[in-house]
């Protein structure tokens, strides 16, 4: 089984296509899916119910998932990746923009999200978790670099 991501997509970057593979494999091929799906839940700062609501399943359903009771369908994981990769996106092109001085172009970002499955409304949700998690990381580096 493997989660499919289409190699002639034209927004989706190389490197995400490449995480995208990673991530569903990381998951698929554990001894432990549920703690790969936790571990990659926190990366996107993502509580449990805004990852049931995102995947079209219950919150017990990820929890149970989480705690290796229940694996994983393919439909969830497939789901599940397109938001984790949409996370680290947002935050790798957040980042770059503000490096350069550049504004955040978000029909790019709206465009990955398409190739990616997530929908609409998801996207936002996930853009500001992203951007949440990108700011408290970028803080908590700044105060150790000041000490």
């Amino acid at each position: 089984m493997s989660v499919d991501v289409e190699d002639d997509s034209v927004f989706l970057p190389d490197w995400a296509k490449e995480y995208a593979r990673e991530v569903a494999g990381s998951i698929l091929l554990s001894g432990s899916p549920g703690r790969i799906v936790k571990k990659y839940r926190d990366k996107t700062a993502l509580t449990q119910r805004q990852v049931s609501q995102m995947t079209d399943v219950s919150r017990e359903t990820v929890s149970r998932i989480e705690n290796d009771k229940l694996d994983p369908s393919y439909q969830f994981i497939r789901s599940f990746t397109g938001v984790v990769v949409l996370s680290r996106a947002v935050k790798c092109y957040f980042a770059k923009s503000e490096r350069m001085g550049n504004k955040v172009d978000l029909p790019y970002l709206e465009r990955i999200a398409l190739e990616l499955d997530v929908k609409r409304k998801d996207f936002e949700e996930i853009a500001v978790s992203s951007l949440d998690s990108y700011d408290k990381k970028k803080k908590e580096v700044l105060r150790s670099l000041e000490v």
